[in-house]
């Protein structure tokens, strides 16, 4: 009833039915597949927290280097509101100081305006998080 020989191997049962260099080829395929299946996992969490790392430090970096561009950039903005005001013959003084006002003001507007995102983005974030998944 049975066509199992009890003395054939079962690499000689699976090449009566299937040609062996198919089967190799198969197997070959499948373990590479697997391979990938199980390593793709824990590739994404070292890119993940290797990605990570770098924004840390880059964050780190800029955040050190932040106060310099600030102070670089306020007295290129001073240097050019004095240079605007020299061109003008009269009331030189007063004209340098409505720029340097506006100018404050406008820096002044910009960090309220961030703050106030910062905190609504805050906010919003409180509203929903028991929602957000870890």
């Amino acid at each position: 009833m049975s066509d199992i020989n009890p003395n054939e191997t079962i690499k000689d049962f699976i090449f009566s039915y299937v040609d062996e260099s198919d089967f190799y080829k198969y197997l070959r395929l499948a373990i590479v597949v697997c391979a990938y299946i199980i390593f793709r996992k824990y590739y994404a969490q070292w890119a993940g927290s290797r990605a990570t790392k770098h924004q840390l430090a880059q964050d780190e970096k800029e955040k050190l280097n932040k106060p310099e561009k600030d102070r670089k950039a306020r007295e290129e903005a001073e240097k050019q509101l004095e240079e605007e005001s020299k061109t003008f013959g009269w009331g030189k003084q007063t004209r340098k100081n409505v720029k340097l006002t506006q100018a404050f003001l406008e820096e002044t507007l910009q960090e309220q305006r961030q703050r106030h995102q910062t905190a609504y983005d805050m906010a919003e974030d409180h509203d929903i998080e028991d929602l957000l998944e870890d």
